[in-house]
Order: C-alpha cells, then sequence, then structure tokens
C-alpha cells in the first residue's frame, strides 16, 4: 500500500477527536471501522489492536499524568503495518498543572518522556509483521508531548497535529542533553548555573533551536487554527513553532489573540514564567504547603499549631529557631515574588479583558480571575506589612513584646494564607477551568475540523457540517 491507511487531514483528526470519548477497546475500534467507512466509501483493509496507556505494565507511563491510545493496523495481505499513538491533551486539573510546569517553566517533561515510554512497549508488545511505521497523532498538550518525544528519542517517523500546544526550548534545554551542551557551548552558560538560559535574549534562543532542530521538524506536520488560544500564546518566550504548518482562519469574525497576546510585555510572561518555576521547583519537595514554604517563606506547618494566644505561647517556647527561621525566610523571599505579582496583577485587567473582546471567555470569567489573582496579592502584602511590623517588635528587645507579637503575627499570617487558599480553589475550580477550555479550545477545535470537512466532497459532508455546528453552539 502505497500511502498510509490514514492518509488524508479529515480521518486524522476523527481519531484525535475520538481519544477524548475514554472509549473501551471494543468500541473504540468499532468507532474506527465506521469512519474509515465514512471517509473512504469502504471497508477497513487491515485488522486493529488498540492498546491503552491505562493498561500499561510500565510504572514510568502509569505514574505520570500521560494519556494516550496505540492503534496497530495490519494485514499481510495488503502490506499494511502501521502504528498510530493518539496522545490526549488538556483534560483535568493534574493537565493544566503540567502545563504550567513544562510548557511556562520548561522544568517539567515527564509526559513526554511517558509517551515515548509507551510508544516503546506497544512496539515490543505488537506482533509485527514487517517494517514498522509509527505516526503521533496529537492535540493540545499532546502535540507538545509527541513533539518533545520526536525531537528527544526519534520516537515517532511521522506526526500530525491539530491547534498544539507549542514545544518549548526551556523545556528541551532541561531534557535533552546534547540541545543542553550545544547551547551551553554557544551561549557561554555556566554548568553551575544552568537557569542562567531564562535570562538570554528569548529570539535568539528561538532562531538557535529552529536550527537545531530543523532536520526533525520534517516529519511534523501541524494545522493550526489562527483563533485558538495555544496560538495566541505561542509568541510568548520558550515556545517555537517548528513543521509543516497549515494555518486556518476558522472564525473571520473573531480577530484571533495573537497580535493582542504578542502586546504584552516580555518583561510580564518572564515574572510569570519565574512564577511558575518557583512553583515547579518548591512542590517537588512536598507538594503545595511546600511550594508556598519555599517560594513566600511561610512555614504552614508551624503556623497551623497556633490558633489561639495559648498554643502560641507554647509554640514560642518550644520552637524559637523554626520561628526565627520562617521571619528571616519571609524578609529574604517575599519582596521579590510580590514584585512578580503585582507585574502579573498589574496587567491582568488588560490580558484577560483583552479575552473578553476577542470572545473567548466570558466578562464574569474574566472577573473571577482578576478579582482572586487581586485577592492573592493583597494577602501578601498583608503578611509583608505584619513581618515588618514583627521585626521593628523584635529589635526592641523587649521579651514579653516580642512573645505577643510573634503569636499575633503567626495568627494574622495564618489568615492570610487561608484566604490566598480560598483564592487557589477559585482560580482551581474545575467548572471555571472547564468553562475557559470548552469556551476557547472546543469551540475552535470543532471549527478547524469542520473546516477540514467541507474541504471534502462527498454527501457525508453534509451530515457531519450539521454535526458540528449543533455540538459548537452548545460551547457558545
Amino acid at each position: 500500500m502505497s500511502e498510509s491507511i490514514l492518509s488524508t487531514d479529515e480521518i486524522r483528526l476523527r481519531l484525535i477527536n475520538l481519544e477524548y470519548k475514554d472509549l473501551n477497546k471494543k468500541d473504540f475500534e468499532k468507532e474506527i471501522k465506521q469512519i474509515y467507512l465514512e471517509e473512504y466509501g469502504e471497508i477497513l483493509p487491515a485488522n486493529i489492536e488498540i492498546i491503552h496507556s491505562r493498561d500499561s505494565k510500565n510504572s514510568e507511563v502509569t505514574s505520570s499524568d500521560y494519556n494516550g491510545t496505540a492503534v496497530y493496523f495490519h494485514s499481510k495481505e495488503k502490506d499494511i503495518n502501521e502504528l498510530y499513538i493518539i496522545s490526549q491533551g488538556t483534560q483535568d486539573g493534574a493537565d493544566w498543572e503540567y502545563n504550567l510546569k513544562a510548557m511556562f517553566a520548561g522544568k517539567d517533561f515527564t509526559q513526554a518522556k511517558s509517551a515515548n515510554k509507551f510508544t516503546e512497549e506497544v512496539i515490543k508488545e505488537i506482533d509485527n509483521n514487517g517494517e514498522l511505521t509509527v505516526t503521533g497523532l496529537s492535540h493540545s498538550l499532546a502535540h507538545n508531548n509527541n513533539t518533545t518525544a520526536h525531537l528527544i528519542y526519534d520516537t515517532f517517523d511521522e506526526i500530525y497535529s491539530v491547534n498544539g500546544a507549542q514545544t518549548n526550548y526551556y523545556q528541551l534545554f532541561n531534557a535533552d542533553r546534547d540541545f543542553r551542551r550545544e547551547i551551553m557551548n554557544n551561549f557561554n552558560l555556566s554548568r553551575t548555573n544552568p537557569d542562567a538560559i531564562y535570562n538570554l535574549d528569548p529570539k535568539q534562543l528561538e532562531t538557535f533551536a529552529k536550527e537545531y532542530y530543523k532536520d526533525k521538524a520534517t516529519n511534523v506536520h501541524q494545522l493550526i487554527s489562527k483563533d485558538d488560544p495555544l496560538y495566541a500564546v505561542s509568541g510568548a518566550r520558550g515556545f517555537f513553532t517548528i513543521g509543516d504548518v497549515k494555518y486556518v482562519d476558522t472564525n473571520p469574525d473573531l480577530p484571533g489573540l495573537r497580535n493582542l497576546m504578542d502586546e504584552i510585555p516580555d518583561e510580564v510572561i518572564k515574572d510569570f514564567q519565574e512564577l511558575a518555576i518557583d512553583y515547579t521547583v518548591a512542590s517537588k519537595k512536598g507538594g503545595t504547603n511546600a511550594a508556598i514554604q519555599e517560594i513566600i517563606g511561610v512555614n504552614m506547618d508551624l503556623v497551623n499549631e497556633i490558633d489561639d494566644i495559648g498554643s502560641a505561647v507554647k509554640v514560642y517556647f518550644t520552637k524559637q529557631g523554626e520561628i526565627d527561621a520562617m521571619v528571616h525566610g519571609l524578609n529574604d523571599k517575599l519582596p521579590g515574588v510580590l514584585s512578580r505579582i503585582k507585574t502579573v496583577t498589574g496587567n491582568a485587567d488588560v490580558i484577560f479583558g483583552r479575552l473578553v473582546n476577542a470572545g473567548y471567555i466570558t466578562e464574569e470569567q474574566k472577573n473571577t480571575l482578576v478579582t482572586e489573582l487581586t485577592a492573592i496579592e493583597v494577602e501578601l502584602d498583608g503578611i509583608q506589612e505584619t513581618v515588618s511590623r514583627l521585626t521593628s517588635i523584635r529589635d526592641m528587645g523587649d521579651f514579653y513584646a516580642q512573645l505577643g507579637g510573634d503569636a499575633a503575627a503567626i495568627i494574622k499570617m495564618k489568615r492570610h494564607y487561608n484566604s490566598i487558599m480560598e483564592s487557589f480553589e477559585e482560580l482551581n475550580n474545575e467548572d471555571l477551568l472547564a468553562a475557559m477550555e470548552q469556551s476557547a479550545k472546543a469551540i475552535v477545535y470543532l471549527r478547524c475540523l469542520k473546516v477540514c470537512l467541507i474541504r471534502r466532497n462527498h454527501i457525508l459532508v453534509q451530515i457531519w457540517f450539521i454535526r458540528l455546528t449543533v455540538a459548537e453552539r452548545k460551547f457558545e
């Protein structure tokens, strides 16, 4: 068979969409056969094997939040021997957290590594009857996973993606040893301070990364809607777009966000990136509380022991060293963090206001985002003010004043911290995340799929055009 069994954008897009339906193997196979019949007007000329990543025996796959499905088409008679790895895009809070750590901070690549490990495991498992071609199919986060795996491990022969989260040279710097060595040599980076890469000119890094990976980029094929939010942020520091890219204006009525996002100053993105890096590094030491303590200096284990003056006195006499360490930590860390927070919140209304004007989020969603980010800033200001007063009291050298000051300060900090966590809960609210995801990504994805189907010249186009239009309206 001269061309691949999935030879068009339309059928590849429909299989990518199929991955989000959480089907069992039997239903997945049934759907593929139906899709093939609708697209080509003939019975699928191959056997199918379906393997889900959740059934992997590799702990590196199952311990990460990576999800994907392997579809193996094979037929000795028809000379078909093709494996497709359909990696899944952002679905839940864990994926959103990974997006922050991996693509904004560039500090995590576990899902990309899992995509490679899963593919290797499947290749060993299937009854391979000849020369095998391995193709990655992806959307959203999955494009980053598949493409990063391809650039580092040579996982795929070809990659086809729609509206993908682009590759990130900071992430590749941390994941690809050879790329990191070339970056360090070319830009004279100290091996003792690899984080100095974040101070380099982003445009120079982008140019270097594109040149370094140019040969592998020829195997990457992308279909991108100019209205997609991921396309909008793909011009920010860290991201670079590679491969054969087809751009589609899926909604001429919306201005698109890329030009709006490109207007955001690089220092704003850099401050947000530094916050993401701080959170990523700290959270690996013990979760959210450890991250908060590492970032701003609050020892929450200590603070949580105090509910009133009585418990404060007890902690004061038994854990004076920890109290001193916390005060010093707050003095050292909080001002820098607060400065970066203010850079982001100072631009929040403009950034999210543009999203509203472009029609991607609602005014209510914008107000929630701005309100909670501002609330976090206010509480951090409160902590800083409390620490400043506490330092002044301690400088007086009055034992009883220091005792009362420490107790009152810790109780106040606990209130501030609880308020911050309430704001985090609002920002991490599944309904809010789902609304943003569906109102932006899903509409654009459906429109992109619809545009592709319009290009087909058979009767099923009419049916699918109607189906997708109805589905599209559910999200509007």
